[in-house]
């Protein structure tokens, strides 16, 4: 009877392993390394009309976490957890100025719970900006009929913002059939503060040709939003993203970096040419 029950027991946790989940990318060690990473990206973006060519960086780096503030802290608390801290910034210049744009999200590194964000937008006629924390998002936008505005966040939406860091659970995780999204925060005026639920899709082995070379890729398609290749090896860093309203990132370099220790003018000298 008891070789039974062991052997039952076994036999059931070994399912429970043939059937688990691969650990999320946020829980990989690489990023216990100390260092951040850090792409550049040839950017299109469209904008009165045209698309105008300028860049992106997404850097991605853990950090401890200050829950009384909702903010980094200085160093691991007793009281606090790690996050995973997502920055996504876009030049882009139109004419006779730029846009500067960027959004900071952080998720929990242990739940992948979205703990906040913050994004701005400015350029020669004006500020945006916007606010995530604890349930509630707060907008303001220099443009007439939006000002200042709060609302509930959607429970569980994942800020498209955010999407070149997020998608990354799906290379090798379970793929859901569909995917709420919240629009972009990176603004001038803002788009209509309401989710979008898409369908996805996946294809796995696709070649990619960018700037920085040539890859084997992951595919995530937002059937209606875009598509994301992303490096079929971990921790699977963004290649290539093709967004439906005419959005594009080609990857010209991408390295694990202390970036924060890089402001000097040598520093420059990391970013390609195109980039700079």
């Amino acid at each position: 009877m008891r070789r039974t029950v062991v052997t039952s027991l076994l036999l059931s946790a070994l399912s429970v392993t043939a059937h688990a989940e691969p650990p999320s990318w946020r829980h990989s060690e690489i990023w216990d390394d100390g260092n951040a990473e850090f792409c550049a990206y040839e950017a299109t973006w469209p904008r009165y009309g045209r698309a105008n060519e300028g860049r992106a960086l997404l850097i991605t780096v853990k950090e401890p976490w200050a829950p009384d503030l909702d903010v980094k802290a200085d160093r691991p608390r007793a009281d606090g957890f790690e996050v995973i801290k997502f920055n996504h910034v876009r030049d882009v210049p139109t004419g006779i100025y730029s846009y500067h744009q960027m959004a900071s999200l952080f998720w929990r590194r242990d739940s992948g719970e979205l703990q906040k964000i913050v994004a701005t937008s400015s350029e020669g006629c004006g500020i945006s900006t916007a606010q995530m924390t604890g349930g509630r998002l707060n907008t303001r936008s220099y443009f007439d009929g939006q000002g200042e505005r709060e609302l509930d966040y959607p429970a569980g939406a994942i800020p498209e913002d955010g999407l070149p860091a997020a998608l990354r659970e799906y290379v090798e995780g379970e793929l859901p059939q569909e995917l709420t999204v919240f629009p972009t925060l990176m603004a001038a005026r803002f788009p209509p503060l309401e989710p979008s639920t898409y369908r996805l899709a996946r294809r796995s082995g696709v070649p990619v040709e960018v700037a920085a070379g040539s890859f084997t890729a992951t595919a995530i398609e937002l059937q209606g939003g875009g598509t994301y290749y992303f490096s079929a090896e971990a921790p699977h860093s963004l290649l290539l993203m093709e967004r439906a309203d005419g959005t594009r990132y080609e990857l010209a370099r991408c390295d694990r970096i202390p970036y924060w220790s890089m402001a000097g003018p040598e520093g420059e000298r990391w970013l390609p040419e195109q980039v700079r």
